[in-house]
């Protein structure tokens, strides 16, 4: 790391003029510190050091000038720092982050009472509004004031965007969908804790993908909320003290009624219909330079059984360990990923004719009994495509062994009827509810959706039947409650 004085930056305080010094950080030359910053050596600097930068400097306890005394950093409190002239040596702010952070967290809050915002909660927000409307419904409904926070500001500027919010008072809680609103580097993590808010963070999507962008050990501490609990114990193998399952859910509210057909989805009524991405967004950017072994993908392709080759099969193939830190377990992604490609056209195939709704990536399907149009409108548009079909497919991909979609949910909230791939996510049903509507290989679909094609007296109670589950174990005001239990709020 670089050592000069345009590494360190002050914080001279203005009241106190012969407030002490506290060096968080004096870099791999410690001895030139005094020289760089003309500091006497009749005079007591504190300073602060993370002992796994020190461990990788040689000689460097040695190195340190007589007149610098080590400080606890249990002792660098709020009220101590905002008391003292702090510098930062910035370099090691990055590189050692779940060090700094709670240091620079209590740096950057002032000295002072926040008044506490019970029953309120803070959801990070942006463009793509993932899950924000139904965990806003929820939240008012179990009597929770809800605010919304721009995710982007606090993910790029924690240190100068965070303080301010809080200027207005501490929530009881965060909670982030995707880490969603909190940094890399984990310092609005450390910043809402030192002001008192419980940070959650539910994780819809792979655990493990979106820790690939996490710097900070930090992470370890948080509430977490898996939507497949065939994780919860890998992310506890990996350090983690808190993880609940948490299956996402419907909203009545959005999915119940309303919703209309757009002009390219008539003529759908009583049909079979498929609703869904040929792959995620950015996905050839997240596996950029992956390839996955020839000897697996031809037992993915070759293969007739009901295997599944999902996340954990793929894990166990490449022996992938540890799971964090780093990107390593990409290449146990892109695995899934291609067995999601291989098994979701395998079923697609199968099913004779069918209207997809998604993107062109279906257009190289193997039949010609597929009519592909384009994407509907999630709330706009969804329920009503719901409503009409007479059957909807449901594929579910390999990234999340045990985890259910929204189609799960959505699709009986709406009033339609749900066919589903079996899977371990399914196992928070009825079996009696499962077993009549659940394919393990392609070759059954067709049957099945002959079967319930026709709106008969045992596909309406069936449907009844689901929609009473639903709405009755599944919705969202559910999930919130089950957040607000496990965390003791």
């Amino acid at each position: 790391m670089p050592a000069d004085a345009a590494q360190f930056e002050w914080r001279v305080n203005r009241q106190l003029d012969d407030a002490p010094v506290i060096f968080l950080g004096l870099g791999p030359e410690p001895d030139k510190v005094p020289e760089w910053f003309d500091l006497p050596d009749d005079e007591t600097f504190f300073y602060l050091e993370s002992p796994d930068f020190i461990a990788q400097v040689e000689g460097w306890r040695e190195r340190v000038p007589a007149h610098f005394a080590p400080m606890d950093p249990e002792a660098f409190t709020i009220a101590a720092s905002s008391r003292a002239h702090v510098v930062r040596y910035l370099p090691v702010q990055k590189a050692f982050p779940s060090f700094y952070g709670p240091l620079t967290a209590r740096l950057s809050l002032e000295d002072r009472q926040r008044p506490r915002l019970e029953r309120t909660v803070w959801l990070p927000v942006g463009d793509d509004a993932l899950l924000v409307e139904e965990l806003a419904r929820a939240f008012a409904d179990a009597g929770w004031r809800v605010v919304r926070i721009d995710h982007e500001s606090l993910g790029k500027h924690p240190g100068s965007t965070l303080p301010g919010y809080l200027q207005e008072g501490v929530p009881d809680l965060f909670f982030s969908v995707n880490f969603r609103g909190l940094d890399h580097f984990g310092l609005g993590q450390a910043i809402l804790r030192e002001a008192g808010a419980k940070v959650a963070v539910w994780m819809v999507d792979n655990p493990f993908h979106l820790l690939t962008g996490i710097k900070t050990e930090a992470w370890r501490e948080l509430n977490l909320f898996v939507t497949d609990h065939s994780f919860i114990g890998p992310l506890i193998e990996n350090g983690a003290r808190r993880v609940t399952h948490l299956p996402l859910a419907a909203s009545p509210a959005l999915f119940e009624s309303g919703g209309t057909l757009p002009d390219h989805a008539q003529g759908i009524e009583g049909g079979l219909i498929f609703v869904g991405r040929s792959r995620f967004p950015d996905r050839d950017k997240f596996f950029a330079g992956i390839t996955v072994p020839e000897d697996a993908a031809a037992l993915v392709v070759d293969a007739s059984g009901p295997t599944r080759f999902d996340y954990h099969w793929w894990r166990d193939r490449l022996g992938v360990a540890p799971l964090w830190p780093g990107n390593a377990v990409r290449a146990v992604g892109a695995g899934a990923e291609f067995a999601s490609g291989v098994w979701k056209r395998r079923c697609l195939n199968a099913v004779g004719r069918i209207t997809i709704f998604g993107d062109d990536g279906w257009k190289d399907l193997d039949t010609p009994d597929a009519d592909v149009r384009p994407v509907v409108d999630y709330y706009a548009h969804l329920p009503a495509l719901y409503r009409a079909a007479g059957v909807v497919l449901n594929v579910t991909g390999m990234q999340l062994p045990a985890g259910l979609n929204q189609r799960n949910f959505d699709v009986w909230c709406a009033g339609g009827f749900l066919l589903t791939d079996t899977h371990p996510g399914l196992g928070i049903f009825p079996d009696e509810l499962v077993e009549p509507i659940a394919y393990a290989r392609p070759g059954e679909i067709h049957d099945l959706v002959i079967r319930h094609r026709e709106e008969t007296p045992e596909k309406r109670d069936l449907r009844r039947a689901w929609q009473d589950c639903i709405r009755r174990d599944h919705t969202y005001r559910n999930r919130v409650e089950a957040v607000l239990k496990a965390l003791n709020l």
